[in-house]
């Protein structure tokens, strides 16, 4: 059997859904009937959620890598490769996600009613 100790175990779906502020997902799907909303479930709280958890990602390779310079045994320069590799990828959802956001709004408001 082959040993994956290398390939970093990244799940962005589930990275997504921890930021956000709902507390369980019935079985059977993800449709707003199926969640169960806390108090202070809003767009905004959702969306400085996901932002805050993407800056967290995009600190952490540097941080690592002051500690790899530090002399740090317990930091490999290949969990810094990872670290950034994580935080190139969530750069480029971000990115990908904010340009859809703002063409769905621009053909919202381009609807006459």
């Amino acid at each position: 059997m082959i040993e994956n100790r290398l390939v970093p175990n990244v799940n962005i779906f589930s990275d997504m859904l921890s930021s956000m502020p709902i507390d369980e997902f019935s079985q059977k799907g993800f449709g707003s009937a199926n969640i169960k909303e806390s108090d202070n479930v809003s767009f905004k709280n959702v969306l400085s959620g996901m932002v805050s958890k993407l800056n967290n990602e995009i600190d952490k390779p540097d941080q690592l890598l002051n500690e790899q310079m530090m002399g740090n045994p317990e930091v490999d320069i290949h969990d810094v490769m990872t670290a950034m590799a994580k935080a190139e990828l969530g750069i480029s959802m971000a990115t990908q996600i904010t340009s859809k956001v703002v063409n769905a709004y621009s053909t919202v408001m381009q609807i006459s009613i």
